[in-house]
């Protein structure tokens, strides 16, 4: 796990009015005069609604394709405006609608969990649209807002518009093999609740990224559901510290950093005290078929085997889990990129041709703070499964 400590909350880039419209006595009268709710014609309105990147599907382990993405809105106006719903639709159906707590809880700012904005304040929604079984990806989604400004004097105003349109690239999700062997592994902060991984909005060089969307975090756990033995101030009494790691595919390595410490355990440094160069410690990168490559970060000290440009096939071991970079304890951080450099491109949907589902965890909280064992609860019979994305506190064997 790496999280941009200052972008965790996930604010976008800021949006504004046109020039000839930006004083605040005439954009206090467009909310006053504007045109009204869903008017045939464009309106002006008191925030701007946009889509991060177009979304593309995923089928996790509950079965469902999900359709995961975010829409940053900006208050543009010198008056609060409060988001008083937003509907997802397609083709003129309402796939989803969040209104009042339900969209306070998928909704932050700098601040906090909102629906309301402060004068020129940002937030981002963080969006799941879980289809339901049998419904095909639609190929475009818009978004209809109902948004109500508050005026200087008291009154209100409320407009309703549609915004933030976005194509839906529809092809399927890239399937690759597992990037560990055996197991079992716990992912945590995996898709596609608002973790860590999920909220990583990160501005580099004024332009917001968010490449950790789908990323997995795959820590060894066994079968008391302890991730260590031992002394826990020494990374060698972690099940997952030195574990080989495995080309998930055919692909040529593009970028490589093997000389990053492995840092004490139960310590993770604070978000700052990293740059773009070191947040995701000792790493490799492979570039894969259609514009995609895959991640592997805070591998251990020297245990990089390939260098960049060399081709790997599918199954060759690459380098051993470690735990540099901004981590807490060894676990082997994967993700797909749109990008090569994985700070400056956003996070593309994978799923893993083969594994078996064996359980969830239900205090991943407690777990990763040392306070408690996991609480697997185990299936039975074990689930095998094929193409699909293992989701956050979910527990998984690999083949050996």
């Amino acid at each position: 796990m790496f999280t941009p400590q200052a972008t965790r909350s996930g604010s976008p880039v800021v949006g504004r009015f046109p020039a000839a419209i930006a004083g605040a006595a005439v954009v206090i009268a467009v909310l006053v005069l504007g045109a009204p709710a869903r008017a045939a014609i464009p309106q002006f309105t008191p925030i701007t609604a946009s889509v991060l990147a177009p979304p593309e599907p995923v089928r996790p382990t509950d079965g469902r394709r999900h359709v995961v993405y975010e829409v940053l809105l900006r208050n543009t106006t010198d008056v609060s405006v409060e988001v008083q719903s937003l509907a997802v639709r397609a083709q003129g159906r309402t796939l989803m609608t969040f209104a009042g707590a339900d969209l306070t809880a998928v909704m932050t700012t700098a601040r906090s969990h909102t629906s309301t904005l402060a004068s020129g304040e940002g937030a981002t929604v963080w969006l799941d649209v879980v289809l339901r079984r049998g419904r095909r990806v639609p190929r475009a989604l818009v978004h209809r807002l109902t948004v109500r400004a508050t005026l200087p004097g008291g009154e209100s105003r409320t407009f309703t518009f549609d915004g933030a349109r976005t194509p839906v690239n529809r092809r399927p999700a890239l399937a690759l093999a597992p990037p560990l062997h055996g197991g079992p592994y716990l992912n945590f902060n995996g898709c596609c609740g608002l973790s860590p991984h999920r909220t990583a909005l990160a501005p580099v060089d004024g332009t917001p990224y968010l490449g950790q969307r789908f990323a997995a975090d795959f820590i060894q756990i066994d079968n008391l559901g302890r991730g260590a033995v031992g002394d826990l101030t020494r990374n060698e009494s972690f099940f997952t510290f030195g574990e080989p790691v495995y080309a998930v595919a055919d692909g040529r390595v593009v970028r490589t950093r093997n000389n990053l410490p492995d840092i004490p355990p139960l310590n993770e440094p604070p978000g700052s005290s990293f740059t773009t160069q070191t947040t995701l410690g000792n790493n490799l990168e492979l570039k894969l078929p259609g514009g995609r490559y895959a991640l592997y970060a805070h591998l251990k000290t020297g245990s990089i085997r390939v260098r960049p440009g060399q081709r790997v096939r599918s199954g060759q071991m690459l380098a051993r889990v470690g735990n540099s970079g901004q981590t807490g304890g060894s676990h082997l951080h994967f993700q797909v990129n749109d990008g090569p450099n994985p700070v400056a491109s956003n996070g593309l949907p994978f799923v893993l041709t083969r594994f078996t589902l064996t359980g969830t965890v239900s205090n991943v909280d407690q777990f990763l703070t040392g306070t408690a064992n996991a609480d697997v609860r185990l299936l039975h019979p074990r689930s095998p499964r094929r193409g699909q994305l293992p989701l956050h506190a979910t527990v998984v064997r690999f083949a050996r």
